[in-house]
């Protein structure tokens, strides 16, 4: 594993940057300054240099020289509006080997979650999209009048918020799009999945990590049998 500190603003040039260490056998793991830092949203090529893992999920890291603290945001999810949520844990410089905690999102370790809050602002958010013409919610619209159905008549009486890539408006008949992240390798639509079903059976009043889903699911088959 090699560690480099380099400054990328382009997705092209992030991707090329990427596949040419791979190419050469290396685990490239980006560590994203100030620039880059996640703040109540995610663009493009934020999205595109964070990592997964069983036990945190999405995960990104990002270094604070001021402070000499290593920070690692897991378990990522965005709601409809844009706007992020995740936990976050601090290592201080020199605590430990580097590559020790570079390897912590894959250690065995407790469950985590996140609670979650209704947002009763939801409904509104959507009617101004429309209303203002935001050509991504004017093209969702297109897809639920293909369905004989309209955005203006759901209902918002629970969370909404999902891992990186997935809108829950977007999945019908229970077909997931797919999402590649340039730096994840994993097959990452069985996350999808298994959150799809406790979404839909559970009242979903917080969010876990993708393994936790895994146990779900296998519990709920073991008591069918």
């Amino acid at each position: 594993m090699s560690i480099y500190l380099i400054i990328v603003h382009s997705m092209k040039r992030l991707k090329e940057r990427t596949e040419n260490y791979q190419v050469h056998g290396f685990t490239v793991l980006w560590l994203m300054g100030e620039n880059l830092w996640l703040k109540d949203q995610i663009t493009n090529l934020q999205k595109n240099l964070v990592y997964f893992s069983e036990n945190r999920g999405f995960y990104y890291w990002e270094l604070d020289f001021k402070t000499q603290k290593l920070r690692l945001k897991t378990l990522i999810h965005e709601d409809l509006s844009g706007k992020i949520i995740y936990l976050q844990e601090e290592i201080p410089f020199g605590q430990g080997r580097l590559i020790e905690q570079l390897r912590l999102p894959f250690l065995s370790q407790k469950l985590l979650t996140i609670p979650l809050i209704v947002d009763l602002k939801l409904a509104e958010f959507i009617r101004r999209q429309l209303y203002y013409c935001s050509p991504k919610w004017l093209k969702l619209q297109e897809k639920y009048y293909q369905r004989g159905e309209n955005l203006l008549n759901l209902t918002f009486e629970r969370s909404f918020i999902a891992p990186l890539g997935l809108n829950l408006l977007e999945v019908f008949d229970d077909e997931i799009p797919l999402h590649k992240f340039t730096q994840i390798k994993q097959n990452i639509n069985l996350y999808y999945e298994n959150f799809l079903i406790n979404f839909q059976q559970n009242s979903f009043k917080a969010v876990y990590p993708p393994r936790f889903y895994v146990i779900m699911k296998k519990q709920k088959k073991d008591m069918n049998e």
